[in-house]
């Protein structure tokens, strides 16, 4: 057996340039923890391990009798890892595991990443912001992470992600008052942060992740109104990643029904959007009246799968926009329009961005799965002055 050898010294120069390939951040796949900042305490220290791909000794994990020596100083050998998934990369029993391809992979796509995303002009740059807000009495956590590789080729303006977050809330949505509870925290906080990041010439993108009610979701659209720079972003559930899929050819993604009667000013105007599930006329009746005016955009075939791509996205907003002015045209703009929706998320935040101040009163319902009916849940574009 061959003589214990001591860890070499890696040179200044290698080791500096090693952290600003890895930005910092561990290389190990799926880690990337800073290495310079605590997250806990929040204090700085080298928090970092160089470990190497083939052991620097023979006898160590992936050693060879040629190329541990010499390789053992080669920035293309070195990994820049938190001390955890250090301790594995050097762990000779998970070898098997860990074998020299897959490393050299987890090193090689970290360090493209970084290049990338740094090599990117400003006009990249995006903020991202993320709404949280619990569903069901269950609370949801955005993984600020995730966020950040959906918006590739985009990279953030900030380290941190902007969030709004009214998960854990003391009160239940079948509690009266919650919504407007919630809607009036949501306002503040957006205003708070368009007031932080001004629409101007120099205006970057704003990437935005949601979970919400979707009356909140309306409702946090309208707040957002027609800024441009701003992308939307859907949970896949299959995955339960942000990335949009792959693009697809616009299609006949949606139908729009549009009711063929005199308004005579008495009956209610109603508006399904079924993207999600199919909501039937019965249930609409039920709290409009048989006698209701009733528009209606569905999907081709509504489901939880439905939004895969923002092309889909897209034509909702053509398609919603078109029939808010036919609403408009038909009814004027002061009728109370009342809105039943089973929509993914970025379809209600598109809905509520497309709501302008000329459009009609909405009254937002929201479907209570406890006692299986809709409540009248919250109002917007009121008109008042």
């Amino acid at each position: 057996m061959s003589e214990q050898r001591s860890r070499p010294r890696i040179p200044d120069q290698i080791q500096r340039e090693l952290w600003a390939r890895a930005a910092g951040r561990c290389e190990f796949r799926g880690c990337n923890e800073l290495l310079y900042k605590d997250e806990l305490t929040q204090q700085r220290s080298n928090l970092a391990v160089i470990s190497h791909i083939v052991a620097f000794s023979e006898d160590g994990p992936r050693g060879d009798p040629v190329r541990s020596k010499e390789l053992e100083k080669d920035i293309r050998n070195l990994m820049l890892t938190c001390r955890v998934h250090g301790k594995i990369v050097d762990d000779k029993e998970k070898v098997s595991d860990y074998p020299e391809k897959l490393l050299l992979e987890f090193k090689r796509e970290h360090e493209q990443r970084i290049r990338m995303l740094t090599e990117a002009k400003e006009n990249a740059q995006t903020h991202v912001l993320l709404l949280q807000v619990s569903i069901d009495a269950r609370d949801f956590q955005i993984d600020q992470t995730a966020a950040f590789r959906a918006i590739l080729p985009y990279y953030p303006a900030e380290e941190d992600a902007w969030v709004i977050d009214l998960s854990g809330l003391n009160i239940s949505a079948e509690s009266d008052g919650f919504f407007q509870v919630t809607a009036e925290s949501i306002a503040i906080q957006t205003r708070e942060f368009l007031r932080r990041h001004p629409c101007g010439q120099s205006m970057k993108n704003i990437s935005v992740f949601a979970l919400a009610p979707v009356p909140l979701l309306v409702h946090f659209g309208h707040l957002l109104g027609d800024l441009h720079h701003i992308d939307l972003y859907q949970r896949h559930r299959d995955s339960q990643e942000w990335t949009w899929k792959t693009e697809e050819e616009a299609e006949q993604f949606y139908e729009v029904v549009e009711p063929d009667v005199d308004d005579d000013g008495r009956a209610n105007i109603a508006l399904i959007l079924a993207v999600s599930t199919s909501i039937g006329r019965e249930k609409v009746d039920a709290y409009v009246g048989e006698d209701a005016i009733v528009y209606e955009i569905r999907a081709s075939n509504p489901s939880v799968d439905f939004l895969r791509s923002r092309k889909r996205l897209e034509m909702f907003g053509y398609e919603v926009r078109r029939l808010l002015a036919l609403i408009r045209e038909a009814h004027g703009h002061d009728r109370t329009v009342h809105l039943f929706a089973s929509v993914p998320a970025p379809v209600a935040i598109e809905f509520g961005r497309a709501v302008k101040a000329f459009d009609p009163p909405f009254v937002i319902y929201e479907y209570q799965k406890a006692n299986h009916r809709y409540i009248p849940a919250l109002i917007i574009n009121t008109h008042q002055t």
